[in-house]
């Protein structure tokens, strides 16, 4: 009988998931110019728990007049943080600021980077500062030093950057950024200059190719996910511009288009959405759906090693969080939790 009890139990166990529970803190991203919640967004913060918020500092951009980085685009504060809530300054730093900087003013750009925190961010305290840069293997080792510089000036703080899928999988060549943990950005996942793909902001399929080494990535990984949308221009099979915030909802209203899945044809030479669009323009609307999400989410919690970790939304704003009902977006949360 005992020998009976001791197999059912190993069964028991054996049918048990293998993946364990994560300690996971609820997050988005608030990415305009001045901070200022809508009842809408306050509403989805509360009802998904959510207790973190990345909030875009400022940029660090090549001013081309004065031949220099500079600081450009600070968040405004029209209104305080919500009590309780948990900040992180995120510092976006382009390319062309890497290219362009000399490395021995390396440390007078993160010294810059620091005082502008230091001096200008007007929200709560914070102990972790995100940096957000799409390194290049031209720009990384300008890249590494200017973290590893700027973290004389702020040694008590968490430091985090932005890591893309492709960095993922070739982290031999991309490198490791020297912080303490990665942000796993779940999104733009194809080129979407070209026509033939299907939804560049969101794809499994094509994150499938790049996920394969997702456990042994050395850093901590946090992740966000996508809920922005837009669509995407194209004359003569080539590239023309992206409108944010251009859904297939709008799209199917306008009767100059033909729809074929979420590609669309003008039909005629018109004015429409602030563009010139000519007959045969094609127009891709890329969204993301809930049920995708999900399924992306239980994928990414068994494949992600790490235990204690933030999930975020990319991005807080009335229009894009519309799109979502705060149920759904609780069960993403969830399946990510709780993997299955």
């Amino acid at each position: 009988m005992r020998l009976y009890l001791f197999l059912f139990l190993l069964l028991c166990l054996a049918c048990e998931s293998d993946t364990p529970p994560k300690d996971v803190t609820r997050a988005f991203y608030y990415w305009k110019s001045s901070f200022q919640l809508s009842e809408s967004e306050k509403q989805m913060l509360t009802a998904c728990k959510v207790n973190k918020l990345y909030i875009k500092a400022f940029d660090v951009d090549w001013d081309l007049t004065r031949n220099k980085a500079t600081i450009k685009a600070p968040v405004r504060f029209d209104e305080p943080i919500p009590k309780n809530m948990v900040v992180v300054p995120a510092v976006f730093i382009t390319n062309q600021t890497l290219q362009r900087t000399p490395e021995k003013y390396l440390d007078s750009l993160a010294s810059l980077i620091d005082s502008q925190l230091r001096n200008n961010w007007k929200a709560p305290s914070f102990s972790e500062i995100q940096f957000d840069c799409d390194w290049t293997l031209s720009t990384k080792l300008k890249y590494f030093k200017l973290l590893e510089l700027f973290r004389k000036y702020s040694a008590e703080k968490t430091l985090s950057a932005t890591i893309r899928l492709h960095q993922i999988k070739f982290a031999h060549k991309t490198g490791i950024p020297p912080v303490d943990r990665g942000m796993l950005m779940f999104y733009n996942m194809s080129d979407w200059k070209k026509t033939q793909i299907k939804n560049s902001i969101y794809d499994l399929d094509a994150a499938s190719q790049y996920t394969a080494t997702l456990s042994q990535y050395p850093l901590a990984l946090d992740l966000v996910f996508p809920l922005f949308n837009w669509a995407i221009f194209y004359r003569n099979n080539r590239f023309m511009t992206v409108v944010n915030k251009l859904g297939s909802k709008v799209l199917a209203q306008q009767n100059f288009l033909q729809k074929d899945g979420n590609r669309y044809t003008v039909l005629y030479d018109t004015q429409a959405f602030g563009i010139s669009l000519r007959k045969g323009d094609i127009i891709r609307a890329e969204e993301v759906e809930y049920e995708e999400l999900l399924k992306g989410s239980k994928a990414l919690s068994k494949q992600i090693s790490t235990q204690k970790l933030t999930f975020a939304f990319y991005y807080l704003d009335p229009n894009t969080v519309s799109n979502y009902s705060h149920a759904q977006l609780q069960q993403i949360f969830l399946s990510f939790e709780l993997p299955n």
